[in-house]
């Protein structure tokens, strides 16, 4: 539901429940009134993380790079990482407010401060409402504590792209210089996108990429105290947990209740929850036969009612910042000075100036090392496929190659993240123009210098793959003796198979490439003493890559006996059906 629908009703209640703490901007006591719960419980907070999820997904390139980040979660959390707090993770943040009228730049400084130190509190557990856990709540969830999160959130105060009218010493807060959610000129930063009237309270990607996408909240749930112009925080979402709320989801997490009891939020230390809840619920309500954690920041109550992650929800975070957003905390060494001035904002001039296509010439960051690609290789495939190989730039966002034929002048161009990609539908015995550019934070590079490859010709034939190519790698725990794999067609029909293999190889990389005729498969992998092949000796795990690099399926070796991952490939595409595992045998009486 969204609050602009019921605000009306309510409004001069609003007013009353907030006029006494106006002149407050970032005093936080005074906002956590517990009066407030009472009087709003009936309303409803909304959140479009699942709709935006469900359009991002349709893509197939993010879906793949979607089920890639769990497969680099689950090794992160294998290792069991314990951070000293005292040199928390940094991540440099930009906010965006669009559509903003009746303000100044000052003002609007001062709220983005009084909302990152409410994001701040929240994440590391130092909240001062955490004793509401600690005091009532905790004595109704045994054996689980609240999260406190190694991590902190800092607004870039130098270094900005250029382009947005900021200067060294002042933070990375635009006005009316962004639309939408996807700033690409601001990669490497979490970026807050704050406007008006969204019809829903926020919404943010489940694992954000960091390469110039972010958060979006609506202007009446940013911030503390009474706004500017028409940012301004509302009765019951006026204390900043909207945005607490949706850097969650960026961070990797679900809502509490996932998708009912049955459908976990892949959380182990919070509770199966039917739904939602909204209001402010009383300690010790049931929806899944145990006490539903309606106070996590992560369900829908009101700001007063909600106050706390679990622990498993922030190791989570830290797991997928550490495994996925590293391009967020390199950044943050270059942006951020923890004691630099906070007066920005730039000019409130229109126009949308972040984001764009900045043209040919090379902009491409020389702070983050991030240039033109110098070297590249065409290797001819047959007569109608090459592939084009090139080495990782660092800091790449993503890279765009364009080809065309010799002595013409319209060119086919792809923009993708690996730095392989296979172009097909060529014509036999044709000569080819190609080049290759990168994205970096400040932009994009110019392209690299023109170079050719020549297909077979119509009569030459190949002995490389012409149907569908697919790669299977296998990384070994210290076990290898147990291990052993087949590919299947889906009529039974044998592929090929492997193993086993030497005992000591923890961490090696058995790769093995495929030409498979379109059609569904199944790789076995199988475990003869039953444990799997992670985590307890040696991180082993399961891949199966396209042509492209790009990961068609992929188990993280927790299995007990076998994991079996079925897919289809037809004309070049290739699609992930699922995984099939069993449980794994207990290991503590094992020795290697």
């Amino acid at each position: 539901m969204n609050y602009k629908h019921f605000l009306f009703g309510f409004i001069l209640l609003s007013l009353l429940l907030t006029a006494c703490n106006e002149d407050n901007l970032t005093g936080e006591s005074d906002h956590f009134a517990e009066e407030q719960s009472e009087e709003f419980i009936d309303l409803k907070r909304s959140c479009g993380h699942e709709e935006h999820m469900d359009k991002l997904l349709q893509d197939p390139n993010y879906k793949r790079a979607h089920e890639e980040k769990f497969e680099k979660l689950e090794i992160e959390l294998s290792k069991a990482v314990v951070r000293n707090c005292s040199d928390p993770i940094i991540i440099p943040v930009a906010v965006h407010f669009q559509n903003v009228t009746g303000t100044n730049a000052a003002c609007l400084a001062q709220l983005v401060e009084s909302q990152i130190d409410v994001l701040n509190k929240d994440i590391s557990g130092t909240n001062a409402d955490i004793n509401k856990w600690r005091s009532q709540a905790a004595s109704y969830f045994p054996g689980i504590s609240n999260g406190e999160a190694c991590v902190k959130f800092c607004v870039a105060t130098k270094n900005h792209p250029s382009g947005f009218g900021l200067s060294n010493g002042q933070s990375a807060i635009t006005v009316n210089r962004v639309n939408g959610d996807q700033a690409n000129a601001w990669s490497g930063y979490l970026n807050i996108f704050v406007r008006p009237n969204l019809g829903f309270l926020g919404e943010a990607p489940l694992g954000g990429s960091g390469n110039g996408d972010g958060v979006l909240i609506d202007a009446s749930t940013f911030g503390l105290g009474s706004g500017c112009g028409n940012v301004r925080p509302e009765a019951p979402y006026n204390l900043g947990r909207t945005t607490t709320h949706e850097v969650g989801h960026y961070l990797l997490l679900d809502h509490i209740w996932g998708n009912g009891c049955n459908v976990d939020d892949g959380v182990s230390d919070t509770p199966n929850q039917a739904s939602d809840r909204s209001g402010c619920p009383n300690l010790g309500v049931k929806s899944c036969s145990s006490n539903d954690m309606h106070m996590n920041y992560m369900d829908y109550v009101n700001d007063v009612c909600m106050y706390m992650f679990s622990a498993g929800q922030a190791s989570r975070m830290t797991a997928y910042i550490t495994s996925s957003l590293s391009n967020l905390v390199n950044k943050a060494g270059s942006v951020c000075d923890e004691g630099g001035g906070n007066t920005g904002g730039g000019d409130t001039g229109g126009g949308d100036t972040g984001g764009g296509d900045t043209g040919d010439g090379d902009t491409g960051g020389s702070q983050d090392q991030c240039s033109k690609v110098t070297t590249s290789t065409a290797q001819v495939l047959s007569q109608t496929r090459v592939k084009l190989n090139w080495p990782d730039v660092p800091n790449a966002i993503n890279y765009r190659i364009r080809y065309k034929k010799q002595g013409t002048s319209s060119w086919t161009a792809k923009t993708l993240s690996p730095s392989v990609y296979t172009v097909t539908g060529l014509a036999a015995g044709t000569v080819y123009q190609y080049q290759i550019r990168v994205r970096c934070a400040d932009g994009w590079t110019g392209f690299s210098t023109v170079k050719t490859f020549t297909t077979n010709g119509s009569g030459g034939g190949s002995s490389s793959c012409t149907k569908n190519e697919i790669s299977f790698i296998l990384t070994l725990d210290d076990y290898g003796s147990e291990t052993s794999w087949e590919l299947v067609k889906e009529n039974g029909q044998r592929v090929a198979i492997g193993g086993p293999f030497a005992d000591g190889q923890s961490g090696k990389n058995i790769t093995k490439d495929f030409c498979l005729p379109d059609g569904c498969y199944t790789m076995y992998v199988d475990d003869a003493y039953g444990d799997g092949i992670c985590c307890d000796f040696g991180n082993g795990k399961v891949r199966i890559r396209d042509e492209n690099g790009s990961l068609i399926a992929s188990s993280n070796g927790r299995f007990g006996t076998y994991t079996y991952l079925d897919f289809c490939v037809t004309d070049g595409l290739a699609r992930f059906k699922g995984e099939r595992k069993d449980e794994p045998k207990a290991t503590s009486a094992r020795k290697f």
